[in-house]
């Protein structure tokens, strides 16, 4: 129902803003697309690890119970935009109105699978989740931008106007329904900035002195939060041999020998 791409109000002006198709194609369908292309590293975190059974926490039922939420709210566009744009003949039904509910529900479809699939292999974190979900938080800041500005000129009409009773109209349901969907993201990526419970079941023994690396979320991982209590353990005093963390358990001479030694008498042969 709009341009996809105006340079005049987009770029070349003192009020930039994208158009509401760019809004809410690009910017949400990049964020769809990241994820399903790269989908593939979760089902390998899936097969390569080596934990099992992670209890259910506050973090993993928080994320299915939200992620549920944004499964009816999508729903409920789809359903809302056939019904009340579709039975409107004043109202035009736009494929975007369509595709848009589709795309996001397949998406957060396929997530919602992944949390108790994650749960049953022990994988405690995923970086394709964490960027899905921080890239469509950034991308839907310019629609929040232009959905109150919108709202706020719907509001000076209407109390310029006299009340006539209308029903409740399709740009009041988008701008609630978009504000629903956008807070619920915000607490997907802040609940994906931490990594979930301990699993039940490992190959390697976990102690206390475990390095906290083996348990740190991805965003600690990228950022080596999960080193800066060593890092001021540190500068405060010498670090002694008593200070420091166990080797992961994949570092050790007993999962790295055997490696080494197939290659090199390989080599040696």
């Amino acid at each position: 129902g709009s341009q996809f791409w105006n340079s005049t109000e987009t770029w070349f002006t003192n009020d930039p803003d994208f158009t509401p198709c760019f809004e809410q194609t690009a910017l949400v369908w990049t964020p769809c697309a990241f994820y399903w292309l790269f989908v593939a590293f979760d089902f390998y975190y899936l097969k390569a690890s080596l934990d099992r059974n992670i209890p259910w926490n506050k973090l993993n039922v928080s994320k299915a119970l939200v992620n549920l939420g944004l499964l009816v709210i999508t729903a409920l566009d789809l359903i809302m935009a056939l019904i009340k744009k579709g039975g409107d003949k004043e109202l035009p039904l736009y494929d975007v109105d369509v595709w848009g509910p589709i795309i996001k529900f397949a998406t957060f479809l396929l997530i919602f699978l992944f949390i108790p699939l994650n749960r049953k292999y022990g994988v405690q974190t995923t970086g394709c989740q964490f960027l899905f979900w921080f890239l469509l938080v950034v991308l839907s800041i310019p629609r929040c931008r232009t959905e109150v500005r919108l709202d706020t000129k719907r509001q000076e009409i209407l109390s310029s106007e006299e009340s006539t009773g209308e029903d409740f109209s399709w740009e009041e349901y988008q701008f609630a329904s978009f504000f629903v969907f956008f807070t619920f993201s915000c607490i997907m990526l802040i609940l994906n900035c931490f990594a979930d419970g301990l699993p039940q079941q490992t190959k390697y023994q976990r102690g206390e002195n475990e390095i906290p690396e083996l348990s740190a979320s991805f965003l600690s991982r990228i950022t080596y939060q999960w080193f800066d209590k060593m890092a001021l353990k540190g500068y405060r005093n010498p670090l002694e041999e008593k200070d420091l963390w166990d080797l992961r358990p994949q570092d050790s001479c007993s999962e790295v020998m055997p490696i080494f030694a197939h290659h090199w008498n390989q080599n040696v042969r």
